[in-house]
């Protein structure tokens, strides 16, 4: 399996807005943390035991991440990259978020757990999928509290682009690999407005960089960060692009869980 992590931060690139809203009444947000049930309303869950059991595994309430949205498909158009692992492939991607709400802002934060992540992933057997994670922006809405005026930049070390439990019985062995590393001790997106170009009083306006103040203005937006994870199996039959990103899909979900002890919390 290979994983790889980049940046998205240009002006033009995606960005989300949590809650976020759609003109489809049948598509819309649903907090899962405080309303797990819900889980049922959501397509992609109904129809893939394993998205249910990842959405409903990483919103537990003292998990330290949730998730905004998601997405599954199919498709035939393989990359010059992709050719290698098959002639099509079956597709997801998840958004998820810190729950903390001073780690939302740090961009810091977000690329050293898609590092980790990566990380661990890449000790994984070999298996047609892959791991892509994407480091973007997001606009927090009516939060009590709320970060920085800024929310912390990367370095320019990071560059623009920087590449870097319901499983199945015969999935423990891969996962015993994972366990195995992390104990090695180491040397469809939202089209947003940014809040500044919004009205002067719906932006956030905080004067100090290192006060975190209450906010008790429900139209405020807080600009931060989260994390997209999309996950490919491939193949050149029918079932086997589903089942390799079952596989994919099922590690992710267990490094994060490991993550969540230590980098996470």
């Amino acid at each position: 399996m290979h994983a790889d992590f980049s940046v998205e931060l240009g002006r033009d690139d995606p960005a989300l807005e949590i809650p976020w809203s759609s003109s489809d009444p049948s598509v819309r947000y649903f907090d899962l943390k405080k309303c797990p049930e819900l889980v049922l309303q959501i397509p992609e869950a109904v129809a893939h035991s394993a998205m249910s059991a990842f959405l409903t595994r990483i919103n537990t309430p003292a998990f330290p991440l949730a998730t905004a949205k998601c997405d599954i498909w199919d498709s035939r158009k393989i990359s010059a990259e992709e050719e290698i692992f098959g002639d099509r492939k079956f597709v997801s991607y998840v958004d998820l978020f810190f729950v903390d709400e001073r780690s939302r802002c740090s961009f810091d934060k977000h690329e050293a757990l898609a590092k980790e992540l990566c990380r661990l992933l890449n000790h994984a057997p070999h298996i047609a999928a892959t791991v892509e994670l994407v480091v973007r922006r997001c606009y927090y809405h009516q939060h009590q509290f709320a970060c920085p005026r800024n929310a912390e930049e990367p370095q320019e070390s990071g560059g623009e682009s920087t590449k870097t439990n319901n499983v199945f019985a015969f999935e423990q062995n891969a996962f015993k690999t994972l366990d195995h590393e992390q104990q090695k001790p180491e040397p469809k997106e939202v089209s947003y407005t940014p809040p500044e170009q919004r009205q002067a009083g719906n932006s956030l306006k905080n004067e100090s960089a290192h006060e975190i103040p209450f906010v008790h203005d429900p139209s405020t937006s807080v600009s931060g960060f989260y994390l997209t994870a999309y996950v490919s199996g491939f193949g050149d039959s029918e079932h086997e692009p589903r089942r390799r990103w079952e596989i994919a899909f099922a590690l992710l979900q267990h490094a994060l869980i490991q993550l969540s002890c230590t980098l996470i919390s």
